[in-house]
């Protein structure tokens, strides 16, 4: 067959021909158009929420499970726009989705338990972000708690993640109330530029173990010639010292600065 032929084929199977290049073209910037305006308020709406969280308006487990719901409802309603803007029969998608909801439903029928019983955590609560609680053989502080899978975080540090449809079929141990203390450090004598430093010492302190997942404190004490005075406020695990070990990632982070402890924060 002809190449040219050929592409003349292609052209009119993808609405290139003349006739139809200038609704073609404009359906493609109006899909993109929408995919991109769809990401952008998903993210920030699941942003927003989040934020919700960190400021104590809403309890972070119902933070999680509302971001992501809707996040999914506004992808929902993206497909739904640019199934509009290319003319689909509407009765055709429904008997589609109708058999794919069916099929998959008999495929991921474990994947589908987990889901339940991932929103059943977040509305019931039997543990928050923050406790520190033993799943069958795992053991450590809870990261995250998703719709699937609950993140902890090990005494060493590692990560260990617990698929929630083993968390409903092993005994759960969670540590009493108060299990979190706080801590101080006085840091002086900071040269880098003042807007830096919050989002630095977060950075530096990620991941330290024995912190709490709260983002750290970053107060300005003054600003002199000889540089910025901060205090540090972070969470730590009760009964265990992290003094060096935060010391030593502030010192690697500000190197020309003093740094020490400040008197205990607890019960502050």
């Amino acid at each position: 067959m002809d190449p040219v032929e050929i592409w003349e084929q292609v052209r009119t199977a993808l609405g290139l021909d003349e006739p139809n290049a200038g609704s073609t073209v404009t359906r493609a910037g109006q899909i993109a158009f929408v995919v991109v305006v769809t990401i952008l308020i998903a993210h920030w709406v699941s942003s927003l929420i989040l934020r919700a969280a960190k400021t104590g308006r809403i309890y972070a487990e119902v933070a999680v499970l509302v971001s992501r719901a809707a996040a999914l409802g506004i992808y929902a309603l993206g497909v739904t726009v640019i199934l509009a803007i290319l003319s689909a029969s509407w009765t055709a998608i429904a008997a589609f989705l109708g058999a794919a909801t069916f099929g998959i439903s008999l495929a991921l029928q474990d994947v589908g338990r987990s889901f339940v019983n991932g929103v059943y955590l977040l509305i019931e609560r039997p543990f928050r972000i923050g406790d520190n609680v033993r799943i069958g053989n795992a053991e450590g502080r809870v990261e995250d708690i998703g719709v699937r899978l609950i993140t902890l975080r090990a005494t060493a540090g590692e990560r260990v993640i617990v698929p929630n449809t083993v968390v409903f079929s092993s005994t759960i141990e969670k540590s009493t109330q108060g299990s979190l203390d706080l801590q101080r450090f006085t840091v002086r004598g900071i040269t880098r530029p003042i807007g830096e430093i919050q989002s630095a010492v977060v950075e530096a302190l990620r991941g330290t173990p024995h912190l709490s997942y709260r983002t750290p404190v970053v107060a300005i004490v003054q600003t002199t010639p000889e540089g910025t005075d901060i205090q540090v406020t972070v969470e730590q695990d009760l009964g265990q010292q992290v003094d060096a070990l935060v010391i030593a990632r502030l010192r690697d982070l500000f190197p020309e600065a003093t740094i020490a402890t400040s008197p205990s924060a607890a019960g502050s």
